[in-house]
């Protein structure tokens, strides 16, 4: 065998090799959309949103998924379902045809899908809502461009918006029960509440003060991880009043985070940028995702983990098999033992 050909050779079994050995895996589900969200009610019922209309849905965890009939040609940005049967999501008008109207409104449904009524925002700017915040309670924000911030109008069934403070770009917020919730967005803006979102406050922050913030996730009422660009990560472990920067090891842009725990969670990103830690972020590794797109979202269902990005990619993640691959590596005795 010549030498070219035994380098071609043990190229093409170290890619094999990389692949086996991929922590995630990539799903087909025949769709090159930009896929935008991915959300689980449980460990079975779950949906995958994008561009184009895009709505896939799944009832057995996964396994199999298909595509809704499709009801919008818009982009749906972020799904959230209360139950089986009431669900919102967050979709976004062709930039070409939104003519004076808000960029987003919001499809809501009160029989799993079958109808949806378009809700709009009442505005008269032409910007953008990144993301609608849900509490235990069922009362929501809705948050976006230029610090804005809308609540419902329960008479009207609209939303309205409400004067704010904060003049940056809001992308995440989520609440951690009926009173306590963080808000984050660009410019360094990491804001918390603990009247229900009654009013915010500023929170601490002991690194960059001038990050670009994506998206904020907390395991529970006190412990809580936001992440942005250039590879920002902060931690909080006094309910978002204060944070503080951990090292990534990265400066690709990060754009969303899950904790499974206190202790374990995963980050991803630009260029299918995807770190884990397993010990609260106190050190991160990069994990081998086998794609190079754009990964907008990631989240669990139980031990399964799932994430969506550009180009249809769809990659899936199992925990158990993980931990039986981990145990089952053989162990190779020194030789003087």
């Amino acid at each position: 065998m010549t030498f070219i050909k035994k380098i071609s050779v043990l190229l093409v079994c170290l890619v094999c090799f990389q692949a086996a050995n991929a922590d995630w895996a990539k799903r087909n589900l025949k769709t090159l959309a930009w896929l935008q969200d991915v959300y689980f009610l449980d460990d079975k019922k779950g949906w995958i949103a994008g561009s184009d209309g895009t709505f896939l849905e799944t009832s057995d965890g996964g396994d199999s998924w298909r595509q809704t009939e499709k009801f919008t040609s818009d982009t749906i940005r972020q799904v959230y379902f209360s139950d089986k049967r009431t669900g919102w999501l967050l979709c976004e008008r062709n930039v070409y045809n939104r003519g004076t109207r808000l960029l987003s409104y919001i499809l809501q449904t009160t029989d799993g899908g079958a109808n949806w009524e378009k809700v709009e925002f009442a505005d008269d700017g032409r910007g953008r809502v990144a993301k609608i915040i849900f509490n235990e309670n069922g009362a929501a924000l809705a948050i976006g461009e230029g610090g804005a911030i809308f609540t419902p109008d329960g008479e009207n069934k609209g939303w309205e918006k409400m004067p704010f403070f904060i003049k940056y770009l809001l992308l995440d917020g989520v609440f951690t029960d009926k009173s306590n919730g963080a808000i984050v967005g660009a410019g360094g803006s990491i804001l918390f509440t603990e009247n229900g979102g009654a009013s915010w406050n500023k929170a601490g922050i002991y690194g960059d003060k001038t990050a670009k913030l994506h998206s904020v996730f907390f395991v529970n009422q006190k412990n809580g991880w936001a992440v942005g660009a250039n590879g920002k990560i902060f931690q909080t472990i006094s309910g978002g009043k204060n944070w503080r920067e951990q090292n990534s090891g990265t400066t690709k842009n990060l754009n969303d985070i899950f904790f499974v725990d206190t202790a374990e969670g995963f980050a991803v990103g630009d260029e299918g940028a995807i770190l884990h830690t397993r010990t609260a972020g106190n050190a991160w590794e990069t994990t081998f995702s086998g794609v190079k797109h754009k990964l907008e979202k990631i989240t669990f269902a139980g031990n399964k983990g799932w994430a969506v990005g550009f180009g249809g990619t769809v990659l899936f993640y199992d925990r158990n098999a993980k931990a039986e691959k981990t145990a089952s590596k053989p162990y190779l005795k020194k030789w003087n033992e």
